[in-house]
């Protein structure tokens, strides 16, 4: 049997996939739940080391990455994510995997059957994983070049409240109040910036924190947010991505 573990803080999330796994692939052992950097790093230092571990990158005692300065870690590593801004590229240079949530059977199954490749030829280096981690830290766009008729406007991302999509194209908003057209879309935006900053609300709007003013928590748990500048229209915090909001909220 290959032994695996599943460190991921939200239980419904854990048991799913401990189920999903079973139901793929049942020579796959689960041999613990656990839901923290501080939970993960205890365990592995009182168990032999999982063949396996799936890990959820944000817990609610901090990034899970944390767990590899506190501890070596030699298993091969297969993240979960509600949202891809970190490391995406760290994972493709390294050769594991990543699933998006909510985890997909048939993208689990893909990933076992590279986790079985890997796992008979090749030695997960996580130290590689972290050098290019800290790497694309330190990378994310400090300023955005802007077209305005013949002149070019360069503005700090610090100065920027929000970035928002409007009829197929894509504009920043300033915390003067100033709008401006951008030549990338909110996808790929998102990847630029810094996820410590700007967080993804929904399909329409790319915020700053410090561009928050308000938070206003409605019927169903709905969130609302007041921003400055303020819109033209009111802004809602989809309900997908409401749970990973409140964790950024609280780094």
């Amino acid at each position: 049997m290959i032994k695996t573990l599943i460190i991921e803080d939200e239980l419904p999330a854990a048991q799913r996939l401990q189920k999903l796994i079973a139901e793929t692939t049942p020579d796959i052992s689960v041999e613990g739940l656990l839901d923290s950097i501080e939970t993960s790093v205890d365990w592995l230092q009182h168990h032999a080391p999982p063949e396996l571990i799936f890990l959820d990158i944000q817990l609610s005692d901090g990034l899970s990455f944390e767990i590899f300065k506190k501890i070596k870690v030699d298993s091969f590593i297969i993240f979960t994510t509600a949202y891809d801004e970190y490391a995406i590229k760290a994972f493709e240079l390294n050769s594991i995997d990543y699933l998006l949530k909510p985890v997909n059977r048939e993208y689990l199954a893909r990933a076992l059957e590279k986790f079985r490749t890997m796992h008979s030829r090749l030695q997960f280096d996580v130290n590689e994983l972290l050098n290019v981690i800290e790497n694309r830290k330190s990378a994310y766009k400090t300023r955005f070049v802007i077209n305005i008729g013949n002149k070019i406007k360069s503005i700090d991302s610090e100065d920027i409240a929000y970035f928002y999509s409007m009829e197929k194209n894509t504009f920043l908003a300033t915390k003067e109040g100033k709008s401006y057209p951008v030549d990338f879309s909110l996808d790929n935006i998102e990847t630029m910036v810094n996820p410590d900053v700007f967080f993804r609300i929904n399909r329409q709007y790319l915020v700053s924190y410090n561009a928050i003013a308000n938070i206003l928590v409605l019927t169903k748990s709905r969130i609302r947010l007041e921003l400055a500048p303020v819109p033209d229209e009111e802004i809602f915090v989809s309900n997908a991505r409401a749970p990973e909001f409140r964790k950024w909220l609280d780094k």
